[in-house]
């Protein structure tokens, strides 16, 4: 049940955020009926200035929702124009983490609350006594003054974000904490031994899409009394299909039941492995450098051609690689109590080099600042690597030298190249204080 709430919320959240503040709205519209309507005794306890004539708050509430409509309509185009501009100079995918962050679709929901409020409370208005004080009026200032914070906050916003640079920097920042958070779980798990187990099950997808999250809690409750280790074979992000085979079960010990509570047990199982319709965009640290890569690409094509913007996002994306492979461990251990362990294999060093860099390399091999701007990235990524990482993240340069190297045309743009090769193979032990590189800025 908590597992489809919290799908739903993630299908659902531009909805949610617009309807919450039109909840407001609704709050304030029965605060309004209580104490003008239903019970206007209430009033004797309120000061005289927050008080209006029946005329003016008539009126004030009048032109507010128009106002509130004209402000709504402005907005939503804004937010349009900005999307528009996103997806055809950075990436589509993108769109969502402007969407998503705080004074946007918020301000839309803002002034969509405030026309219903106004227009609502209009109705009440005509019916009570026109010398009779009222707050509806004074409940619409101060909303129209938080309307215009909001609006202070959204245009501050989209003059912010309509930079290139500060949108990859956002991006950045996004992934730097999860890429943190993924490098120290990697670093804390421990090794474990699939030698001598008793029997090995495979657990299903029960739905088509995206593996979205892994509810280890469930699964290691599931598991507390059988002498079990889980391996989830799938990455968060991939396409499964259902019925498509995403874990292993390894049972060190025979299970106490067969048949019907078997299938039940592992149907279970299969439900705390969440699969849905989108990727996960809050933790998943690999869709933010999918992000990065595609800005990347989206710059490097005819279309665009902002090979400057190419070059910042390669050089996000090896910083975030050499703060990842702080590490070696590909697996981490979500979750283990005396029987059993629940564990996620993620995406390995050559993997991870592979789909950061493969499609930056393909499309931007032949323009000499962007493929200078990749072996210097990948020479990042090396200092910054955790020593058992970098035979092969040394293997990959050597990969990708080889492929810019014979993909310049002239002799000055192969000798920029072969300079900074020449510099990885000659000094690339000696360049960077690894603990002064991984202290919080």
């Amino acid at each position: 049940m908590v597992n489809n709430l919290r799908l739903a919320y993630a299908n659902n959240r531009n909805f949610i955020r617009i309807v919450r503040y039109i909840l407001i709205s609704f709050a304030f519209l029965i605060i309004t009926w209580l104490i003008d309507y239903r019970y206007p005794s209430l009033k004797r306890g309120i000061p005289d200035i927050f008080l209006l004539s029946a005329d003016v708050t008539s009126s004030f509430l009048s032109n507010l929702s128009g106002t509130f409509l004209t402000v709504a309509t402005f907005t939503f185009t804004t937010i349009l124009t900005v999307l528009n501009k996103y997806s055809g100079s950075l990436t589509p995918r993108i769109v969502q983490d402007f969407i998503d962050k705080p004074n946007v679709l918020s301000l839309f929901g803002v002034y969509i609350g405030g026309f219903f409020y106004t227009v609502l409370a209009l109705f009440m208005v005509q019916n009570i006594d026109s010398k009779i004080p009222l707050l509806a009026g004074t409940l619409a200032v101060f909303y129209a003054l938080g309307a215009m914070v909001s609006f202070i906050l959204f245009v501050r916003r989209v003059l912010r974000d309509i930079k290139f640079s500060n949108v990859i920097e956002s991006v950045y920042d996004n992934a730097h904490g999860l890429v943190l958070k993924e490098a120290d779980r990697r670093r804390e798990s421990s090794r474990f031994d699939l030698k001598s187990y008793e029997d090995e099950i495979k657990i299903y997808a029960n739905a088509t899409g995206f593996l979205y999250d892994i509810d280890h809690k469930n699964l290691i409750d599931s598991l507390s009394d059988i002498k079990s280790q889980l391996v989830i074979e799938k990455k968060i992000g991939e396409y499964v299909a259902r019925g498509m085979y995403i874990a292993k079960l390894y049972v060190y010990d025979k299970m106490d039941f067969e048949g019907e509570d078997k299938e039940e047990f592992l149907e279970k199982l299969s439900a705390s492995l969440l699969i849905n319709v989108s990727k996960n965009d809050f933790e998943d640290y690999h869709h933010e450098l999918t992000n990065l890569v595609e800005i990347s690409m989206m710059a490097l094509s005819p279309g665009v051609n902002d090979p400057n913007t190419a070059i910042e996002a390669i050089r996000k994306i090896s910083s975030l690689l050499g703060d990842l492979f702080s590490s070696k461990n590909s697996y981490v251990l979500l979750n283990e109590n005396d029987n059993s362990k629940i564990i996620y294999k993620s995406y390995t060093v050559k993997e991870e080099l592979y789909n950061s860099f493969a499609q930056i390399i393909h499309y931007g091999k032949e323009d000499p600042m962007v493929a200078r701007a990749i072996l210097n990235g990948l020479y990042l990524v090396y200092m910054l690597a955790e020593e058992s990482v970098k035979s092969e993240v040394r293997e990959f340069m050597d990969y990708t030298y080889e492929i810019c190297k014979n993909s310049v045309s002239y002799q000055m743009d192969k000798d920029g190249i072969e300079i900074i090769y020449k510099d990885f193979c000659k000094n690339r032990d000696n360049q960077v204080d690894q603990e002064a590189a991984r202290e919080e800025e």
